[in-house]
């Protein structure tokens, strides 16, 4: 594991309208925190596609109650582009959120005006979850993302809504995708593999008779957790060849460390294949934000980042 590594931080989108996401991930879910926002200026680090200066607008938000940050990326040069028109459950590359209700029952029916809903509620058992039955349902965000609702009974949930617990990342092989994100810092199985989800993901993979292999990980300091899964039937679909960083969808996964240049001299060590050079995203008095970005085996964006005390 790479070193003073924690869970996930957050998850970077692409977007068409922002305030209006802004507005349904801010109102609908609960996302009333704003961890960071910035006005649309001109980037010259984020060079991940090797493509001209970028200039975007973002926000990142989340819940009173903590959870994984959502980060909103408008981006204005180079033009944004769909990284796929239709969004399907085994897509390769970051493919879901999945956000926990106090009851998915009452919460489907509740927010039928405001979310898309893709089916009814359903149940399986998962080796490994406590609390009895996995009950969720998949729904889509205005701009057509996946969005899995789960329901935890857990303490923290106050109200319906208890944030993004973790991140969905669809991948071509199970177990060597698994190995890879233990070593970067996923280092505790918290759902073995299995395949339990089998036939209950048709709607959201746009398929019958989906078969779904899938794997829970999260790092014992804590932060956001990742789910890996292997579409079997039908395959995942590439990603696009010419996908951008700032394209409409989800785009990279964002873990984070308390040992920034530990971990990033790591990377260079475990000779993992980097987009981004180890940089300074935020130069402040007492202290520097710094990020760098890697490819896992499928090569989909993960971003590391962490604060440097001067």
């Amino acid at each position: 594991m790479l070193k003073g590594m924690k869970g996930v931080n957050h998850i970077g989108m692409g977007v068409k309208n922002l305030p209006a996401m802004k507005q349904f991930f801010g109102t609908t879910l609960g996302m009333t925190e704003t961890y960071l926002e910035f006005p649309e200026v001109w980037n010259p680090m984020v060079d991940v596609f090797r493509t001209s200066l970028h200039k975007f607008a973002g926000t990142m938000l989340h819940p009173p109650a903590g959870g994984i940050v959502v980060e909103l990326i408008e981006m204005s040069l180079p033009h944004p582009r769909p990284i796929r028109k239709i969004k399907r459950y085994g897509d390769i590359g970051v493919n879901k959120i999945t956000l926990a209700v106090s009851d998915v029952g009452k919460f489907y029916g509740d927010y039928q005006d405001r979310i898309t809903f893709l089916s009814e509620p359903r149940s399986t058992k998962l080796p490994g979850w406590g609390g009895g039955e996995y009950t969720f349902v998949y729904g889509r965000d205005p701009e057509g993302n996946l969005l899995e609702f789960i329901s935890d009974s857990a303490a923290e949930i106050q109200e319906t809504l208890g944030g993004a617990r973790w991140l969905g990342v669809a991948v071509t092989d199970l177990e060597r995708s698994v190995a890879f994100y233990q070593s970067v810092g996923f280092d505790a199985v918290v759902v073995k593999p299995h395949e339990a989800f089998s036939g209950l993901v048709d709607e959201a993979a746009g398929a019958k008779e989906t078969t779904v292999r899938s794997c829970l990980l999260a790092n014992s300091r804590g932060g956001g957790m990742l789910e890996v899964y292997e579409s079997v039937k039908p395959r995942g679909r590439s990603m696009p060849f010419n996908t951008m960083w700032g394209d409409f969808g989800y785009f990279e996964v964002c873990i984070e460390t308390d040992d920034f240049h530990g971990a990033a001299q790591e990377t260079r060590e475990k000779g993992m294949d980097h987009l981004h050079s180890p940089a300074i995203a935020f130069d402040m008095e007492d202290r520097q934000f710094w990020f760098e970005y890697v490819q896992d085996p499928d090569g989909i964006v993960v971003e590391i980042i962490g604060v440097v005390e001067k």
